[in-house]
This record gives structure tokens, C-alpha cells and sequence, in this order.
């Protein structure tokens, strides 16, 4: 009987162990360690769709805020805490109790899901731990400073005869820096020398783009003075590189004896040494990381005439002074210059500053913008229809009969030189470019400096003037136009102000980024945001490339 009675007792005890083990089971607090204070958790309710951000995570309470999302670019906000249960949680906002019990069924690191009662009702519940859409950072090009740079000077592009490629200005009057080269003209017109022509090549240093613009820059001097290392050529050669462009600034054949058509023919020879020196660059575009479809040209005075030429002058083009005679031989075609590169080209635009051509009607051989700049008082390139050069060849004709040499003599015996007689042909200078190319539908900006004189970036002495900067800013908005005709910006939907869009129709990826909101929907071009109220700093950024390849990266704070 006693050990029945025993072991009736170890049955009752262990039915009691079991159930108190049950109790203390059923009893322990849902687990929430799952969650964390740094992410934000999103889902869809009868209510709407809310965000939420912990800020504290405890055993028996949860404290953090809710964000709703409504038609307002800002989320509503409040103050929320969970009272945590053995099966189920209380929530409260701001500190009031709601009439809503939840019953977490699995809380994980990446969603929180289960069921919810609001009086009898039963709704189920998900939120997702917010992950933002995949963003690429794009490096924007092209579009302001930031390399250092690198230079590769005296590369030889080509070799042909003729009088000189360099002659730096030395700051005195034109008629003597004439007078003072009368033997090498004499010397060198009846045996022409072998000139090796060199550029300067300027390359943003550790640019990693593989593709990129480049820009030829062609220096004045009316064909006689001149060098592609004046400080106003480095400076423009060390802004366009800095900001990612391969610049060459080239020198050429220089050098004329004194007639109208001996002067056609020192700018033809500048016109075909630039195009052997942009056959060399597009043939070594590999080389250089060149993308051919992006080239540019510029220049001043006789350089812009040749970058003019460069850009417009077909071989039928040529001046008739140019052509071979019983008296004189062919300068050639214009590709004569190093024919051993064969490459093509075509010019996007040109920066013309105070340049003119002498055939109005070969704007129509290509369609290349044109921005140019000139003073509607020059002397020296006439700004409509007018001889170019007078104003300082015409002080030639009067050195020279003062000048008993013997190469001023034979400089007379070869050139009658009346003094009512031009040493120059007409050309048709920038107002009458810009008509034109305007009527052919080449974009063209023209900037008329009221009273304006020649060489407008510099002073009398040739240091650089304020206008210097103001063409160099033009000048670089006008190119990168060529590149982004349509760069994009982001705006916000009129009828949907959640929605943000980027306008341009060019691109051919983006990526959507927000600081202090959150992409509840991102689609290409398009994207749906809200942003967090208590947050400063609220920003947009869309990062991609445009359809040819160039990053871009745009912000816009709200």
C-alpha cells in the first residue's frame, strides 16, 4: 500500500514540474532582439503605409517613431512605444494607448510579421526592413576643375617648308618685327628650309575617363609672331585640362612677304599644318584616350581664322594664290601636310575670337557651332566685310622705303608697294560668320564688345584682362553644350508630390539616392520619395550617364 502511495506522489510531482514548466514557457517575453535601432522597417496597414524607426529596444518596451506616408512631400511623424507581452504587444502613440493589440508571429533581421486586432477584427501585418535601391556613384565629367595636369611639350606632328613656327612677341611694333626678319624672309623665300611642327599636349593627370574631348588651340600674331607657350594659350590649356580634356596647342608655318597673295598663302599653310596636327591627334586617339566624335578648336586673331579654316576650308576652298602658276608651285592640298595620316574629322564647335574667313560660303560645308568674339571697332580683323591686317602691315610699306638694306631693296625690287593699295584681300569677319552660319542652322553665338579693338583679352602690354575670364567661361558653357546638349536636372511632379523626376531625354542609366528620406519607389527616370520631418539635410541625388557615355551627378536639397 505504501508503495502505491508513493508512487502515486512521484506522478502528482512530476505532472506539477511539468505544468510549471509549461507556465514558465509560455510565460517568457517574445524575443525582439532581432531588431535593430539603424535600419528603418516599412509596411502597409488599413491606415496607409508607415515607416518606422527604433530608437530603443528593450525586454518589455520598444520606443521609437512612426512616419506615415501621406500626399505631402514630409511624413507625418510621431512618438511610438510597444509594450511587449508574453503573446501579445500594446502600442501606443504619441502616449496614447491604442485599441490595437498585436500578435508578432515571427520577428527576424529582415521583416517583422503576424496579426494584429483592432476591437474583434483581425488584420495580418508585414514590415520589411527598408533596404535602399542600389546606387552607383558616377563621376560628373567635363564639368569643372579638379586634376592636376600633365604636359607633353614639343611633340612633333608633322614636318614642311617655309619661313618659321615660332616667334614669340617681344612687345614692339609689327613694322619692326618685319623689318627685323627681312633676311630670313629673302634667304628662306628663295630656298624654303624643312620646319619640324610641334604642339604641346596638355592631359588631366590620373583621369581614369576612357573617352575623352579634346580641344585644339591655335595661337595669333597675323601670321608672322606668335607662340603656342604664351601665357594666354597655357592658361586656357591648363583650364580645359584640368577639367578633362586633351588640349593641343600647336604652333605652325609662319612668315610672308609683303602682297595680298603671299599672305593668303602664309594662312592657307597654317590652315594645312592645323589639319596635319589634327590628323596626328585623331590618328594616335588611342594613345591620348581621344573620343574622336568630341573635338573642338579655337584661337585668336590669325588663329582663329585658322581654326576657322580647320573647320570649314574644303580643298575647293582654297585661295587662288594658293594654286601652282607658271611663276610660282602648288602649295598642295590641304591635307599635303604629314599625308601619311589619313583619318577624318569633324569639328563640333569652334571658339572664334576676333577671326574672320575670306569665303563667306564655306560655312555651308559643315554643320560645326560657332561662338565668337569680337569689337565692333577692330582695325586689325575686320568685325564685317573689310581688309584684315592694314592697320599693321600698312607701317611695313613705310618701314621698308625708309630702309636702305639690301634686303629692304630687294623686298622693293620684287613688291611695288603703293601706299593706296592693300596688302590684304577682303575677309568677312564674326558679325558676318555668325549671320551665316545662323541662316545655314549651325548654332552660333556671337558676343559684340561695344567699342571694342583687337586682342580683347589682353592689354597693351599683353597681360591678361578680366575679359580673358570671361571668354574662357563662355567658351567652356558653349562646348559643354556640345557634349550635354540636354543635362539633366530633377524636378517634382505637379500632380504627384511624391514623385521626382529627371528631365533630359539623353541618359541611359540612373541611380536614385536620398539623404534623410526614404525611395519608397524607384523606376529609371523616375522615382517616389518621402522625407522624414525631424531630419535636416534633405537631399536628392541621381547619379547615371548620359546616352554618349558622359557621368553625371545631380543633387538638389530640400
Amino acid at each position: 500500500m505504501n508503495n502505491i502511495s508513493g508512487k502515486i506522489k512521484l506522478i502528482l510531482t512530476a505532472i506539477v514540474l511539468a505544468a510549471i514548466a509549461f507556465i514558465y514557457t509560455g510565460c517568457e517575453k517574445m524575443d525582439m532582439s532581432a531588431l535593430s535601432t539603424n535600419d528603418y522597417y516599412i509596411g502597409d496597414t488599413e491606415y496607409g503605409k508607415y515607416i518606422i524607426k527604433f530608437d530603443s529596444i528593450g525586454d518589455s518596451k520598444i520606443t521609437g517613431h512612426s512616419y506615415k506616408v501621406v500626399q505631402s512631400p514630409i511624413a507625418e511623424e510621431k512618438s511610438l512605444s510597444v509594450k511587449v507581452g508574453h503573446k501579445k504587444c500594446l502600442v501606443s502613440v504619441n502616449n496614447v494607448e491604442l485599441p490595437i493589440k498585436a500578435f508578432p508571429d515571427k520577428v527576424g533581421p529582415d521583416s517583422i510579421t503576424g496579426e494584429y486586432t483592432v476591437g474583434k477584427e483581425k488584420k495580418s501585418f508585414c514590415f520589411c526592413r527598408y533596404k535602399s535601391p542600389a546606387y552607383k556613384e558616377v563621376e560628373p565629367q567635363f564639368q569643372k576643375e579638379k586634376y592636376q595636369v600633365e604636359v607633353i611639350r614639343d611633340v612633333v606632328y608633322g614636318n614642311a617648308k617655309g619661313f618659321w613656327s615660332y616667334n614669340p612677341d617681344k612687345n614692339e611694333t609689327f613694322a619692326k618685327a618685319y623689318c627685323d626678319k627681312l633676311g630670313e624672309l629673302m634667304k628662306y623665300n628663295l630656298s624654303p628650309r624643312d620646319i619640324d611642327l610641334k604642339m604641346d599636349i596638355y592631359l588631366p593627370k590620373d583621369d581614369t575617363s576612357k573617352q575623352r574631348p579634346l580641344i585644339m588651340l591655335i595661337h595669333g600674331g597675323a601670321f608672322f609672331n606668335g607662340d603656342k607657350a604664351s601665357e594666354a594659350y597655357v592658361k586656357w590649356s591648363t583650364h580645359f585640362a584640368k577639367m578633362g580634356f586633351v588640349v593641343a596647342s600647336i604652333n605652325y608655318r609662319m612668315g610672308f612677304l609683303p602682297s595680298a597673295d603671299q599672305i593668303d598663302c602664309a594662312g592657307y599653310r597654317a590652315a594645312q599644318d592645323a589639319h596635319a596636327a589634327m590628323r596626328y591627334l585623331v590618328h594616335n586617339a588611342a594613345k591620348y584616350r581621344i573620343n574622336t566624335s568630341w573635338i573642338f578648336a579655337g584661337g585668336t586673331s590669325a588663329g582663329a581664322i585658322t581654326s576657322l579654316n580647320l573647320a570649314f576650308m574644303r580643298n575647293q576652298n582654297r585661295p587662288k594664290s594658293t594654286k601652282g602658276s607658271l611663276f610660282k608651285d602648288d602649295l598642295g592640298d590641304i591635307e599635303s601636310v604629314s599625308p601619311q595620316y589619313k583619318e577624318k574629322f569633324n569639328i563640333l564647335a569652334v571658339a572664334n575670337m576676333w577671326g574672320a574667313v575670306h569665303d563667306i560660303n564655306m560655312i555651308s560645308n559643315a554643320k560645326t557651332s560657332i561662338i565668337s568674339f569680337h569689337g565692333d571697332a577692330d582695325n586689325i580683323v575686320p568685325y564685317g566685310y573689310d581688309y584684315p591686317f592694314n592697320d599693321v602691315l600698312d607701317p611695313i610699306k613705310i618701314a621698308l622705303r625708309n630702309d636702305n638694306s639690301s634686303e629692304a631693296q630687294s623686298v622693293k625690287n620684287i613688291f611695288s608697294l603703293p601706299l593706296n593699295r592693300a596688302m590684304t584681300n577682303k575677309m568677312y569677319g564674326s558679325s558676318l560668320v555668325d549671320k551665316m552660319a545662323k541662316a545655314k542652322g549651325n548654332r552660333s553665338k556671337l558676343f559684340t564688345y561695344p567699342g571694342g579693338g583687337h586682342s580683347l583679352h589682353v592689354d597693351k602690354n599683353n597681360n591678361l584682362v578680366p575679359y580673358f575670364y570671361f571668354i574662357q567661361d563662355s567658351v567652356t558653357a558653349f562646348f559643354i553644350e556640345e557634349l550635354i546638349p540636354d543635362p539633366v536636372s530633377i524636378e517634382r511632379d505637379k500632380t504627384d508630390q511624391l514623385c521626382y523626376k529627371i528631365n533630359g531625354s539623353n541618359t541611359s542609366e540612373t541611380f536614385w539616392k536620398v539623404e534623410n528620406g526614404i525611395i519608397l519607389e524607384s523606376k529609371g527616370r523616375q522615382a517616389r520619395i518621402i522625407f522624414l520631418p525631424s531630419k535636416t539635410g534633405r537631399k536628392i541625388i541621381v547619379s547615371g550617364h548620359y546616352s554618349n557615355g558622359i557621368g553625371f551627378c545631380k543633387e538638389v536639397s530640400y
